[in-house]
């Protein structure tokens, strides 16, 4: 399909459209994200728009468009609203709570599908209006804008970032005849993504290559291997204004590497709020999560009882209807488990100071942020040796890790932090090894800033790929 490609040399500008952004809407780690990858785009000089739903409860904003969308028999009035400018991005919410009222939502769960879809259309009708140099997409929200720009023949390049192969946004044969989406293939919208983007990319190199096989591809591996070398990996960074514990609000202490005086602080405060003995010198380990099978928390509950009984006590974070019954039974029986069904911020970064070992022993995990903020934190991550984090925190030698899906492996490896850390000295090196890594987002904003570029033999014919 030819059209029009700009290609520019100097700064870009791009559209950014996510389901989530912190600290407005945040699920999970595409939250956080999508705060601090346009921020670092917008640092090295480039013009970022991010384009958010309209949840009821967000701002109303100032209005700054509106348009008539439809998608087969389903229609709405979408208004655009400026919410402002926060570190040198401009946010806009899209939607209208009239016709199309959003609630926030509460996990990956594949819901509002027409809604997505109206979004998507919504999406990309600003991006051939407003002519962005790209039109970058996260997850399977809104994996329908790719195709659709295409059919608007939009002059922009489209890049669709998959954060969970997991999550894919099905819908039924008869929803695809409603939404008029019969001409876009599969019933799928991050397969229409997949399938149409100028390039595809997800959060590792790891994950990306686990991906392209049958046992984590999802039943799109094939997909994947067919987009070859326009599918690559793009490890994602942490926003380190945001996450510094020697200047956190969330806080009763402050600290950082030269002075752990803070961090004892802390632990204080998080065993005290968790109803376990204030005690300095029992190792204190965390989890932080959504409460879903991927995150192994089945496997976590397997092992509770032998966990128990070691010398540590255990804080529990995170939400999810399925399992948490289970950690709060837990929490009542033994006296060193603790539970805390709480998914807000200042919980979690707490729990992060205030913990001595980090617990993400994930199934699958497409990077694993929550053991890079636990690393920052001094809170020294032991990590299921699986997609990012074997990347980041395993092969590096900065925490601890096992492999396989049995408690006694990862038992094992407990038992091993829990004798470092008595250690004395060497579980101090090896806590000041984590706290010095650093995986920013310079490198990321690189990666994608070449791919918002289109290729030199595409600037020249003008066309797509």
């Amino acid at each position: 399909m030819s059209r029009e490609v700009r290609g520019r040399t100097g700064p870009l500008r791009v559209h950014f459209a996510t389901s989530e952004v912190f600290p407005l809407v945040k699920v999970g780690g595409l939250g956080d994200v999508a705060q601090a990858l346009p921020k670092s785009l917008a640092r090295r000089g480039h013009r970022v728009d991010l384009f958010l739903p309209r949840y009821t409860g967000l701002p109303a904003g100032r209005r700054v468009a509106a348009l008539d969308v439809a998608a087969g028999t389903a229609r709405a009035r979408f208004e655009v609203a400026d919410q402002g400018e926060h570190d040198g991005v401009r946010y806009y919410t899209v939607g209208t709570a009239e016709q199309l009222p959003w609630d926030r939502p509460e996990g990956y769960v594949e819901k509002d599908l027409a809604s997505f879809v109206l979004f998507s259309r919504a999406v990309a009708r600003l991006a051939a209006d407003w002519r962005p140099d790209a039109v970058h997409c996260n997850d399977w929200h809104v994996g329908h804008v790719p195709a659709y720009l295409r059919t608007l023949n939009a002059p922009c390049r489209s890049v669709l970032t998959i954060h969970n192969l997991a999550y894919q946004g099905l819908f039924p044969h008869s929803m695809a005849g409603e939404l008029g989406l019969t001409e876009y293939g599969t019933g799928n919208l991050l397969a229409q993504g997949i399938t149409h983007a100028d390039a595809v990319t997800t959060v590792s190199d790891r994950y990306r290559d686990e991906t392209l096989s049958p046992l984590r591809g999802c039943g799109l591996d094939g997909l994947l291997r067919e987009r070859g070398g326009a599918y690559s990996g793009v490890l994602n960074g942490v926003d380190y204004d945001q996450f510094d514990p020697g200047a956190d609000p969330h806080l009763p202490a402050r600290y950082d590497v030269g002075d752990l005086a803070g961090k004892a602080v802390c632990k204080a405060e998080l065993q005290r709020t968790s109803g376990l003995p204030v005690d300095p010198a029992v190792p204190l380990v965390a989890f932080v999560g959504r409460l879903v099978k991927q995150k192994g928390v089945e496997l976590l509950l397997e092992a509770v009882d032998e966990l128990a009984a070691l010398d540590a006590q255990f804080v529990f974070v995170g939400r999810g209807d399925r399992f948490e019954r289970a950690f709060a039974r837990a929490a009542r029986f033994y006296p060193n488990v603790a539970f805390h069904a709480d998914s807000r911020e200042p919980v979690a970064r707490l729990a992060y100071a205030g913990s001595d070992m980090f617990l993400a022993p994930s199934e699958f995990e497409p990077c694993g942020l929550a053991p890079l903020i636990a690393l920052r934190y001094g809170s020294v991550p032991l990590v299921r040796r699986v997609g990012g984090m074997a990347q980041t925190v395993a092969d590096p030698g900065l925490g601890l890790s096992f492999t396989g899906n049995d408690r006694a492996q990862l038992l094992g490896a407990l038992w091993d932090g829990i004798e470092r850390y008595r250690g004395g000295q060497g579980w101090a090196r090896l806590r000041e090894r984590a706290m010095r890594a650093r995986y920013t987002w310079d490198e990321a904003a690189a990666s994608y800033e070449r791919l918002y570029r289109p290729p030199a033999a595409d600037r020249e014919k003008g066309h797509r790929r």
